[in-house]
């Protein structure tokens, strides 16, 4: 077991996080980081039964290191990894949610599955918009995240963060949430059984991307994932 340190300072305060991961990493935020913006450019629709959708070339996702220290590290070192570049958004339910996270590449996905992180302390109330990691279990988050979609429900919106490993790190902003929520292919619905959608294990398997191209061919994916820098207002591709 290795430990690392997480650092941020927030109104003034450092506050300093130990989480146990199963790699060696050490990671320290100096000075007031309040919001970290990451940039997912987005594939345009080729399909005819797409085309009518909006027009939507990306996505930023504000990222909220004090919201959830260790899903936010966890997010942002998966980012410069290139994990998400090419991803599928494999789980979209209109009023519901939006999932993605399994990765394009066999060797990649196959790495990460297995390296867990421990829960964060749950910070902010959902909303549509607003990102968390998915998990099966208390300190279960690996790759796999949601993004909560527009016209949900109150009672859905409480019932997000019951869980231990649902704990919002990041948000999209209100105005492209609704232009993503109406850009997303939805057709399929969710994953069985409860919807005709693809089945997360099997993208698992070594064919993943081979089943989703084959059984799905309208889903919706990322281009590719980078950090924007706030301070010099240029992307920079890691």
């Amino acid at each position: 077991m290795f430990c690392i340190e997480f650092s941020y300072d927030l109104d003034g305060e450092r506050h300093i996080v130990k989480p146990s991961y199963r790699e060696e990493q050490f990671v320290t935020l100096n000075g007031k980081i309040e919001t970290i913006m990451v940039r997912c450019d987005l594939q345009q629709p080729t399909n005819a039964e797409t085309d009518t959708l909006v027009d939507l070339s990306s996505i930023d996702i504000m990222v909220k290191p004090y919201w959830a220290p260790i899903g936010a590290h966890r997010f942002l070192q998966l980012v410069r990894e290139q994990y998400y570049d090419g991803v599928a958004f494999n789980r979209a339910v209109p009023g519901f949610l939006t999932q993605f996270g399994i990765a394009r590449d066999y060797e990649q996905r196959s790495k990460w599955d297995s390296l867990t992180i421990l829960d964060d302390t749950t910070f902010e109330e959902f909303k549509p918009g607003y990102i968390s990691f998915a998990g099966s279990g208390k300190d279960s988050r690996t790759t796999e995240i949601f993004i909560v979609m527009p016209n949900v429900e109150q009672e859905q919106l409480d019932y997000f963060g019951e869980n231990s490993w649902e704990t919002a790190f990041a948000y999209i902003s209100e105005e492209d949430i609704l232009k993503f929520g109406e850009w997303v292919y939805t057709d399929y619905g969710d994953m069985p059984p409860w919807g005709k959608g693809p089945d997360s294990s099997r993208i698992y398997d070594e064919d993943g991307y081979d089943y989703l191209e084959s059984g799905f061919p309208n889903l919706s994916y990322i281009d590719r994932c980078y950090v924007v820098s706030e301070e010099s207002g240029f992307a920079a591709e890691l």
